[in-house]
């Protein structure tokens, strides 16, 4: 009985030591698995939204623009200011957030009371962003 008792007791000690290497081992190694190096911006990566996909061209129909800044490894860059082109001085854009969050977000909200079609582009941190927005007023 008592050989029993030793063997389970040398097997928790061994189980132990075991799971602390291991424990100490995995924080070690997923302290610094998802950092990222610098806040390099990629213009390929990042992208322009809108919503809705038309408005009317009264002065007070908004369409809320996004520019989405991202990383090579596609991860959102923060703290990085965002401007958008006015073609023509004809939109009125109304900065809500202009500089990008932690998801690498920046928000506008923009109206005009000429109708058309307007080619949007973006800079993030004085780099322009490849992909450019086709925004309809009517």
């Amino acid at each position: 009985m008592q050989k029993a008792i030793i063997g389970i007791l040398i097997f928790i000690i061994v189980l132990m030591f075991f799971s602390g290497l291991f424990f100490f081992y995995e924080a070690r190694y997923m302290s610094g698995r998802a950092s990222v190096v610098n806040n390099s911006i990629d213009p390929n990566n990042s992208y322009i939204t809108y919503d809705p996909r038309k408005a009317q061209a009264t002065g007070d129909e908004q369409m809320r623009v996004t520019v989405v800044v991202l990383s090579p490894q596609g991860l959102g860059v923060s703290g990085i200011a965002v401007s958008l082109s006015n073609p023509g001085d004809a939109l009125k854009i109304e900065t809500i957030s202009g500089t990008t969050d932690t998801l690498g977000r920046a928000f506008f909200n923009i109206s005009t009371k000429t109708a058309g079609e307007y080619n949007i582009e973006a800079k993030a941190g004085g780099v322009a962003v490849t992909q450019k927005a086709k925004l309809l007023f009517n």
